[in-house]
């Protein structure tokens, strides 16, 4: 036993995810919402949520009791509240493989991470205010699209513009740079990238690009993305996994709003995550069945 882990005594809840670097993926979403937040442990699973400052974007993420290594609880519900930041940077150095214990108690969370060398962190549990509004919304359109197709397809349309369109009929889902519309990528019905279209009615809505890539990440470990919205009404994302799903609400675009980044300054994260993924995965950008245009020009 470490000298930590003999600080905290007996915890309330003792949870062991298999797979630390896809927590701390989920942490660093949550993180670009909101600063602090309560993870609520129950016999159930892990469900955190969070709603930015601005109440643009709220999040919601839960992992199933079902996805853990070891789960134990002396209570009905624990609550482990924690700095974002504090509890990203106990991951920074975790790869995929490593797994990742917590034991809470009312007032501290003891975090081990299991890799080729055994590290120990001890944070208080911190008591977190937040008020969630109730988040039931109807939708005209859901599609259900592979998740790396559509990171590419958000990526390309805020190579172009602050603000993205997503557009869908009862034969496609358009994701493009909106205004000038300088750049598209159309899923067609029936495609290998777009797994399901259901549309009760032609819709059409704008996003702020700084919202949507604040979640991008997620879609490098989810294998599919649910995308739900209406005209000119909230989209509803929904990142699914075997181990965790997150669910991402953001506010259509309002005209006229100071957009973070204005005049092009989402671009230069965009082009890191290009050449990354590059070096990675080769420079090809088309689906199967899908169609991609681009044009500088405008």
């Amino acid at each position: 036993m470490s000298e930590l882990e003999s600080q905290i005594g007996s915890p309330a809840a003792r949870i062991r995810y298999p797979d630390a670097k896809l927590f701390k993926s989920i942490v660093d979403s949550l993180a670009e919402i909101v600063e602090e937040a309560s993870f609520t442990i129950t016999k159930d699973g892990v469900k955190v949520v969070g709603l930015d400052p601005a109440k643009v974007a709220y999040i919601e993420a839960t992992i199933p009791y079902s996805s853990f290594l070891e789960y134990e609880l002396s209570q009905d519900s624990v609550v482990m509240g924690a700095n974002l930041s504090l509890l990203s940077r106990a991951l920074v150095e975790t790869k995929k493989g490593n797994s990742v214990e917590f034991r809470v108690t009312q007032s501290q969370v003891l975090i081990k991470v299991e890799g080729q060398a055994k590290r120990t962190y001890l944070l208080p549990n911190i008591e977190v205010s937040l008020e969630m509004p109730e988040m039931k919304l109807d939708h005209d359109v859901d599609v259900r699209i592979m998740a790396d197709p559509f990171r590419r397809a958000i990526e390309d349309a805020g190579e172009f513009s602050n603000t993205v369109e997503f557009e869908a009929t009862d034969t496609y889902f358009a994701v493009r740079a909106s205004g000038g519309r300088r750049a598209e990528a159309k899923f067609l019905s029936g495609s290998g990238s777009l797994i399901s279209l259901e549309v009760k009615s032609p819709a059409r809505a704008t996003y702020d690009y700084s919202y949507l890539d604040k979640v991008l990440s997620l879609a490098k470990v989810a294998e599919q993305v649910e995308v739900m919205f209406k005209t000119d009404s909230p989209v509803e994302l929904r990142f699914d996994s075997a181990t965790f799903s997150v669910r991402y609400i953001l506010a259509p675009y309002a005209a006229g709003a100071e957009t973070p980044g204005e005049g092009g300054g989402g671009r230069r994260g965009r082009a890191t995550r290009r050449k990354e993924a590059e070096e990675s995965e080769g420079t090809e950008s088309e689906e199967g069945g899908e169609e991609s245009e681009e044009s500088p020009e405008g």
